[in-house]
């Protein structure tokens, strides 16, 4: 799974999902990590929905998603 920290997340939204000459991001989401930081998952075309809740990711919220 792909995390990073809120200002790398800050920086794919402004940036609409892209960063640097990675695939595009298709959602961006924020949870609780299982040690009770914070932490942002990307989901890129064909994974949406692999940070569902669990043991390890605490309380998903979408952060941020690309306009269709």
């Amino acid at each position: 799974m792909a995390t990073v920290s809120k200002e790398t997340a800050d920086e794919m939204v402004a940036c609409n999902g892209r960063y640097k000459d990675d695939t595009p991001v298709v959602r961006i989401v924020q949870y609780t990590n299982a040690w009770g930081g914070e932490a942002y998952g990307l989901e890129y075309e064909g994974q949406l929905g692999k940070y569902a809740p669990s043991e390890y990711i605490i309380d998903p919220k979408v952060y941020w998603e690309a306009k269709a």
